[in-house]
């Protein structure tokens, strides 16, 4: 993370094997005021390179739990779309971050966003659904080993958003 307006860094920083997110202070103001689950990574969760951090505070919005789950969605595409590349790697990535994704959104509406493997874990087995918390430990543990994930599993993480939606609209 670095917060800056010099976008030189961004190159800097991705050349070092880095996912950077450079941004300045005011983006990041609107997004915290916006309950943007970016700004509480970044206020929980991310290391600071460059810049300093302000004293901005996240505020939870109708926002935030909502786009957590529509990142779910896009990462379960991304993960279809590596399976038709035969990109093996960010497939079974985007997969992973999608169901951690998936299982945040859920948690965030009980007002918390967990952000450690194991926080979301101990999340997931309160929200009440066994088999999107035995999915996310098999997609766990094959990104763990670099090993593919099948068309099948990521159906079957569809299916179980589809099911979710049937049931919140209800």
């Amino acid at each position: 993370m670095a917060i800056t307006n010099d976008k030189s860094v961004l190159m800097d920083l991705a050349s070092m094997d880095l996912s950077p997110v450079v941004i300045d202070e005011e983006t990041l103001n609107k997004l915290c005021q916006d309950g943007d689950p970016l700004c509480y990574y970044v206020l929980n969760d991310s290391k600071l390179i460059c810049g300093s951090l302000p004293n901005f505070t996240f505020i939870f919005t109708d926002k935030t739990c909502s786009k957590l789950l529509r990142y779910s969605r896009t990462q379960a595409k991304m993960s279809l779309e590596g399976i038709a590349r035969r990109d093996e790697i960010s497939s079974v990535n985007n997969l992973y971050r999608g169901i951690r994704s998936f299982i945040r959104s859920k948690c965030c509406t009980k007002g918390k966003i967990p952000l450690s493997d194991e926080e979301v874990i101990a999340c997931c087995k309160g929200i009440g659904n066994d088999e999107i918390c035995e999915l996310f430990s098999k997609v766990r543990e094959l990104r763990r080993n670099r090993e593919p994930v099948t068309y099948w599993t990521i159906r079957r993480f569809v299916k179980i958003m589809e099911v979710e939606d049937k049931d919140s609209s209800l």
